[in-house]
């Protein structure tokens, strides 16, 4: 393992500001000192997971996670420590020396620089065609009868592919670029005899990136009405379809801001609709949602809005993806337009207006199944009743909000008029008002002991650090507290507040991390509080907590066994003594 270091640790954790760098994973919102949002690291509906950026550390109360911008980026993406310091060291431009990478790393390091740099060249490439060439001329007409204008063509980066078999193979070669590496992209493919031919011909071409604005991939479209329609890039080392979302690094800043991402199933339809300003919007790209999208759209959005085709294919994937959106716990809804409508052509009719009318009516995606559901069967026969509820029952126990679920069930009973108990019992739920049993060993957690506590006030208040030196750090704390404590006394007394997310990084048992960092994460709760007075109530606890670890039984026991008239049966009398009075006074 190489080592990095300490000043230039110190360096990327100054630069790379914990609030920047977790936004771009999570869409957060201010609340007080903190900002909110919905957790990464595990499944939830009601944002318990906060980022203090004054502190430089977060933590989520829903499933005890917390630490700095390191720990966060380690278990994000699942790095050690030295790779989370690099991979931060990159974003914020530190240069870090570091060991040569074994052979294995080398070859596939270059082998991803090398896929990016062909892609980078025939984005260019395609980009030239269609602004200079004659050979763009068809795509530049039909940008223009589409209502593209430049500004969005080079937002986007758009392109055209010639219609030649070869004409990108050709530039590839002039480049000295791989052709064996262009064909893992799809770009071109081997010829049965010998040589390459170009995928993408006579086609609109649209750029897919990552979340980071690098090209990965393309998307092309046809001018007329040749099949197939639209040919995407296939997966290769650097694009999986699974995982990427059209126009994410444009939609970043929208979706964050507003909370929502809008999911559209066409480029041309996120195209409209961006350049209508309606900029939190995302495509997929040729396949269909799956779980590694709502991941990447959890990041950045609590929510989403589904705007597919309003035909039965439409509808299968609008209904595909609310399962994953129920087992994921992420809130959607749907919006509908009138019939044969698509974002584009009702932009075009109707206007920006009448679709920001649409949005606001959008319905949750939930019930817009089940208004669906009963609107195609005969639910006023036992039959259709029943070919409903089959579809219904399983997708209601994976809603995990139980006053939701409730209120479904109600509503479904009254929709289909049934008895609402029936049901109930069919989705595995009580009766309303009937207590749910407590789980057999669930306990409710106990405050922060004594020692967090004191930590906590050193931390805020100089003046505690100050007594804490005077008492004996040592006689405070324990071994596990102990670096902590120290490491907080130094800074507090020397610049007159501690570096919290240096000292989470001393603490090297993650379960004591998450701990400190819900402690440390707010401590608005200790504004009002006399800091001296509770100075001296943690010191009468600790010591109690001492007191408490002494075994005055063995003592006794000792005693029983021990001569009257023996020095250290005296002795033990005199400890005993001073234990009773010692916790009597406490």
């Amino acid at each position: 393992m190489s080592i990095i270091a300490d000043d230039k640790v110190q360096e990327v954790r100054e630069r790379a500001a914990i609030l920047d760098v977790i936004a771009d994973y999570v869409s957060l919102r201010k609340s007080g000192a903190n900002y909110q949002g919905i957790c990464p690291f595990h499944g939830e509906k009601t944002p318990s997971f906060n980022v203090n950026p004054a502190r430089a550390i977060f933590h989520c109360f829903g499933c005890g996670v917390g630490g700095n911008v390191f720990s966060f980026i380690m278990k994000m993406e699942g790095l050690t420590f030295p790779e989370a310091v690099k991979f931060l060291a990159k974003r914020v431009g530190v240069e870090i020396e570091d060991r040569a990478p074994t052979v294995a790393e080398k070859r596939r390091m270059d082998e991803r620089e090398a896929l990016y740099r062909i892609t980078e060249l025939a984005v260019s490439f395609y980009r030239r065609i269609l602004l200079e060439e004659p050979a763009g001329e068809a795509g530049r007409i039909y940008l223009e009868r589409r209502g593209v204008d430049g500004k969005t063509s080079e937002t986007y980066r758009l392109g055209f592919a010639p219609d030649k078999w070869d004409a990108l193979t050709r530039h590839l070669e002039k480049q000295k670029a791989p052709l064996e590496a262009a064909e893992k992209l799809g770009l071109v493919r081997k010829r049965e005899n010998g040589g390459y031919y170009d995928l993408f011909r006579n086609r609109l071409l649209f750029t897919i990136a990552d979340p980071y604005g690098k090209p990965v991939g393309f998307g092309g479209r046809v001018l007329d009405d040749t099949l197939p329609k639209y040919i995407n890039s296939p997966d290769s080392l650097i694009y999986h379809k699974s995982e990427t979302l059209f126009g994410i690094d444009l939609a970043k800043p929208s979706m964050r801001e507003q909370g929502t991402a809008i999911i559209v199933e066409g480029y041309f339809d996120h195209l409209a609709l961006f350049q209508a300003d309606v900029k939190n919007v995302v495509a997929t790209c040729g396949t269909a949602l799956t779980g590694g999208h709502l991941k990447l759209l959890q990041r950045y959005a609590g929510k989403v809005v589904t705007l597919f085709d309003s035909d039965s294919a439409g509808k299968k994937a609008t209904f595909r993806a609310m399962e994953l959106f129920l087992e994921g716990g992420l809130p959607a809804s749907v919006l509908e337009l009138p019939p044969g409508e698509d974002p584009d052509s009702f932009l075009r009719k109707e206007g920006e207006r009448a679709f920001a009318s649409c949005l606001s009516k959008a319905r949750p995606i939930f019930d817009y199944f089940i208004r669906d559901l009963i609107n195609s069967h005969d639910t006023g026969s036992v039959e259709g009743k029943r070919i409903v509820l089959s579809a219904l029952v399983p997708r209601l126990k994976l809603i995990e909000d139980r006053m939701q679920r409730n209120l479904y069930v109600a509503e479904i009973a009254r929709l289909l008029g049934i008895h609402e108990d029936d049901l109930r019992r069919e989705v595995g739920l009580e009766r309303l008002g009937k207590a749910a049993p407590r789980p057999a060993g669930v306990v409710k957690k106990s405050a922060s002991n004594a020692e967090e506590l004191l930590l906590a006030l050193m931390g805020k208040y100089p003046e505690v650090a100050r007594r804490v030196r005077e008492y004996g750090v040592e006689r405070l704390f324990h071994t596990g507290f102990l670096s902590v404590a120290m490491a907080i006394l130094d800074q507090a007394i020397s610049s007159g507040e501690a570096d919290w997310s240096k000292i989470l990084e001393q603490v090297e048992s993650i379960e004591e991390r998450n701990r400190l960092s819900a402690l440390f994460i707010n401590d608005g709760h200790l504004d009002e509080i006399d800091a001296n007075k509770a100075f001296e109530q943690c010191c009468q606890a600790l010591e109690r907590a001492a007191l408490q670890e002494l075994d005055g039984r063995a003592l006794r026991r000792e005693l029983a066994k021990l001569d009257s008239d023996s020095e250290r049966y005296w002795e033990i009398l005199k400890i005993l003594d001073t234990l009773r009075n010692k916790k009597s006074q406490l």
